[in-house]
């Protein structure tokens, strides 16, 4: 079965708390921000500030991604929250939400998307992911998450 993309809507709330609970990558505090993300650009659709996409599997919602445009900015966007289900990981789940995003963006007159990421090294998967979709590291805040835990700044001009 291939991956779907579709918007996510605010009945995938649930689904959407418990994959980022399962994969282990996030914090109760960033779950909660995530969730208020959510509740905040649901509403919005396509027009808000946090645009939220889902990707089914035979028609179960295990992944998502958030982008929104950077405010004061003409061009730019920041990608702010993917996650994929781990029993969905390697299945291309995020490459394809992902590359929706890009397109996405590209369609709103997007020229870059910019995204932060933890410097840890529990993260390396994170930073190949975005290596092999041609996103550069563009800087780097030391301690800016807590001491030893840098954010790696990373752009993709489309």
């Amino acid at each position: 079965m291939g991956v779907t993309i579709r918007k996510l809507v605010r009945q995938d709330r649930a689904a959407v708390h418990e994959m980022l609970s399962a994969c282990g990558a996030f914090t109760a505090e960033e779950i909660g921000v995530a969730l208020e993300v959510f509740d905040e650009g649901i509403p919005g659709g396509s027009e808000g500030p946090y645009i939220h996409f889902a990707a089914e599997i035979g028609g179960e919602v295990c992944g998502y991604v958030c982008v929104g445009q950077t405010p004061m900015t003409d061009a730019t966007w920041h990608l702010y929250w993917i996650c994929a289900h781990p029993r969905a990981q390697k299945a291309g789940v995020g490459r394809a939400l992902q590359m929706h995003a890009e397109w996405f963006v590209r369609g709103r007159g997007g020229a870059r998307i910019v995204l932060e990421t933890s410097g840890q090294p529990s993260y390396a998967r994170v930073h190949e992911f975005y290596r092999k979709a041609g996103y550069c590291e563009v800087g780097r805040i030391r301690d800016f998450y807590k001491a030893g835990d840098d954010c790696i700044i990373y752009c993709k001009e489309l």
